[in-house]
């Protein structure tokens, strides 16, 4: 089967971050397509609505097959809206979605579904705390670490945005599909987690649309620690804890080696 990467920014990162991260994917994906999905930047203090024109964004590097430019605010209906946007901009049996703050490891598209019905997770992910290198894991199923059938995730999020535009957003939804059965899920299919060989690595910055948990007591279900990990490194990628970037300087210099 063919895949391919749904990408999506909010054009809010800090660039430095947002340069080795697409480079890390472009160097992951092996060749795989990528339709990249960008919201307009912002001017003067940085609020979403204080607009500029849009302009196509730059990043024509080999296996980018697509650029969309979406004028909207910033916020979960247009993180929606861009992900249905790639997965439409695509033309392959199965989408991974990647997110603009992740470090993908080469091991982490190395996956096929092996049903058309459900959704998988890797949850295979650091969680990379950019003012420190401070690292933490715990098992968990992310948006960012989606794949499954392309169809599937198109009808999925055409359903999700139609429902955010008319009723709005609420956390009863949730933000994964599959992931539960409260009355406010999207569909009926369910969610099934596989680990990928190596880690993926989970920037937490100043920026992020979700909120970051550094502490077990931020959540109400313990059930959700389990595994619970904190260290000064990821495995695979080296220590990160007191130079945070030094080490993206370090991966900067492996990706163009």
């Amino acid at each position: 089967m063919t895949a391919g990467c749904a990408y999506y920014t909010d054009s809010r990162l800090d660039p430095v971050i947002a340069q080795a991260c697409r480079n890390q994917l472009q160097r992951a994906a092996q060749g795989l397509p990528i339709a990249s999905v960008s919201l307009a930047a912002t001017v003067g203090n940085g609020s979403p609505d204080v607009r500029i024109d849009w302009q196509m964004p730059v990043w024509s590097e080999p296996g980018v097959v697509s650029n969309v430019g979406l004028p909207i605010a910033r916020g979960y209906l247009a993180m929606f809206t861009q992900i249905l946007a790639g997965l439409e901009a695509l033309d392959t049996d199965v989408a991974f979605l990647v997110e603009h703050d992740v470090l993908y490891h080469p091991s982490a598209f190395a996956f096929t579904p092996p049903r058309k019905d459900v959704y998988y997770y890797n949850q295979n992910v650091f969680k990379l705390r950019a003012s420190d290198g401070h690292v933490l894991h715990y098992p968990c199923s992310q948006t960012s670490g989606l794949c499954a059938d392309r169809q599937l995730l198109v009808e999925h999020y055409r359903k999700r945005v139609a429902i955010v535009q008319e009723r709005g957003f609420t956390r009863a939804m949730g933000f994964e599909p599959g992931t539960h059965n409260r009355p406010e899920r999207v569909d009926d299919f369910g969610s099934a987690t596989w680990m990928s060989e190596y880690p993926n690595v989970d920037i937490r910055h100043d920026t992020n649309l979700t909120e970051s948990r550094w502490r077990k007591e931020q959540f109400r279900n313990q059930q959700y620690t389990a595994g619970w990990t904190e260290s000064d490194r990821v495995p695979g990628w080296g220590v990160t804890a007191g130079r945070f970037h030094a080490f993206l300087a370090e991966l900067q210099r492996e990706v163009h080696a």
